[in-house]
């Protein structure tokens, strides 16, 4: 897969996923909050054509498989073992992205509120963690949209439970850090000076 974005909507990955019906592919269909369609065969059929459409997939037989940078993303999707969910957000923005890695490489999802969604190639392993948290760190210590602002990592791995960290970036004082899960968290006065690292040890727990 190269360098370059790929645009895909809502119902194209919805389509994308039931071609693979896996425990990653279902736990990324919760993630986009797309579980709630997994059985409507209309919408999958309606990405399913726009797919073959704009030549992301194609017939073999029967069957419609993804083809290039289609068929990439959908291969790690349906074999993801992390998974993260990133929220940036001040009292006027939201932002959402997720990221999810597999043994055969890793992508940076950026949720759009209009359904079409930029997909691109990252770093796998624990490059993607150090993407989020840099991601974290650009957006509340540069104050890209101004202060008050919030980010929030949710980080999900096969086999454990899952972690939540939301460190909240101040003008002045200390900055506030919340971590544990997302019924059960402890919070924390935390220097600005720390707080970015402290907000990754949380989530390396």
């Amino acid at each position: 897969m190269t360098d370059t974005e790929l645009r895909m909507t809502d119902h194209e990955l919805l389509a994308l996923l039931s071609m693979t019906p896996t425990e990653s592919a279902a736990t990324t269909l919760g993630l986009f909050r797309l579980d709630q369609h997994a059985q409507n065969q209309l919408l999958q059929n309606a990405g399913l054509t726009t797919l073959m459409v704009r030549g992301l997939a194609q017939a073999q037989g029967e069957l419609i498989v993804p083809i290039e940078n289609c068929a990439v993303v959908g291969t790690v999707l349906s074999q993801a073992q992390e998974w993260l969910e990133i929220s940036l957000t001040t009292p006027s923005t939201e932002h959402v992205l997720f990221t999810a890695g597999s043994n055969v490489g890793a992508v940076l999802l950026s949720l759009s509120p209009f359904g079409v969604h930029e997909i691109q190639p990252i770093e796998s392993g624990p490059a993607m963690l150090a993407l989020g948290v840099h991601l974290c760190r650009e957006y509340l210590v540069g104050a890209a949209e101004g202060l008050p602002a919030t980010a929030v990592i949710k980080r999900l791995r096969t086999g454990a439970e899952p972690v939540v960290a939301q460190l909240t970036a101040v003008e002045s004082g200390n900055w506030t850090l919340r971590t544990g899960s997302e019924t059960d968290f402890t919070e924390h006065s935390v220097s600005p000076a720390d707080a970015l690292d402290r907000l990754e040890a949380a989530l390396e727990a």
